[in-house]
């Protein structure tokens, strides 16, 4: 966790995301929380994450964090899938 948060503090678009990860599974000792989890993936997006953009579809898709919007999610996914993410792919 504090290789994470080193990496964060630098804003490191990756480890944010991985750190969305760690709040949305309640890993490494820290709560689950999904809302926290949405808002690090957002700010990792907007870093040019396309993992985070991914994860945020997902979110938008399942409801879990944020408020569910399934047109959002296809959005997102077809962002990332533009930029690349295979998994976006294979959402749409």
């Amino acid at each position: 966790l504090g290789r994470i948060q080193k990496r964060v503090a630098a804003k490191d678009p990756e480890a944010i995301s991985e750190l969305g990860v760690v709040h949305f599974y309640g890993a490494l000792g820290l709560e689950k929380d999904a809302t926290r989890a949405f808002k690090l993936w957002s700010e990792a997006a907007e870093l040019g994450s396309i993992t985070a953009l991914f994860k945020i579809s997902m979110a938008y898709y399942s409801g879990e964090g944020v408020a569910q919007d399934k047109a959002k999610a296809i959005r997102c996914w077809e962002s990332a899938a533009m930029r690349g993410c295979a998994e976006s792919r294979t959402m749409l």
